[in-house]
């Protein structure tokens, strides 16, 4: 079993990458979408694992700004008496599996997974009709988040360039009201990044 395992061991490679993104929690209200955003950004190491023909698996470890804005406890016209506005850093962990296209000196990957995620230090503030005042983080948000992870890379000697799309799954919150949907993270991530190959 070891000796099968040392040809596939030999090809993996690993790479770091170093992104802007758009981040922002998203909710439901009324049948339509709203969404509360900022800009962040990433930093990720991460491995390629070639497991089946064009198949890889394709782990990552990235530490990223997080964040948003998202309103709750709305009075009957529908209008939000808080307003919640959150910046946080995240240690996500997608779990992707890809498939490589090569195409004339030229490697495309397009690749999806679950991506797990763990809050870590962050701030947030809260408005009240006008009043602000600064609840404590953890007490208002999750410490686990799952999200799918999707997106597609272009690699070209060794460097390469990737959009990433993570969707929430899971409620942020830990005050939720009566009749409001849930608050999900969702982000998309524009990276340049190099494979030690």
């Amino acid at each position: 079993m070891a000796g099968a395992a040392m040809p596939v061991a030999a090809k993996v490679t690993f790479g770091v990458r170093a992104g802007l993104a758009r981040t922002a929690f998203t909710q439901k209200v009324d049948l339509a979408y709203q969404s509360g955003g900022r800009m962040g950004y990433g930093i990720a190491g991460l491995a390629d694992m070639p497991f089946y023909r064009r198949f890889s698996f394709r782990p990552e470890i990235a530490l990223a700004s997080r964040g948003g804005t998202y309103a709750t406890l709305r009075d009957e016209a529908g209008l939000p008496q808080l307003t919640y506005s959150a910046t946080y850093y995240s240690l996500q962990i997608p779990l992707n599996v890809a498939f490589n296209i090569p195409i004339s000196g030229v490697r495309m990957a397009v690749y999806a997974g679950p991506a797990p995620a763990f809050r870590l230090q962050g701030k947030m503030k809260m408005e009240r009709r006008g009043e602000e005042a600064p609840p404590h983080l953890e007490k208002k948000m999750k410490a686990f988040d799952l999200s799918i992870n999707s997106g597609i890379a272009v690699e070209y000697k060794n460097i390469f360039f990737s959009i990433d799309a993570l969707y929430g799954t899971s409620d942020c919150r830990t005050d939720v009201y009566e009749n409001e949907s849930p608050v999900y993270q969702n982000s998309v991530t524009f990276s340049l990044g190099y494979f030690f190959r």
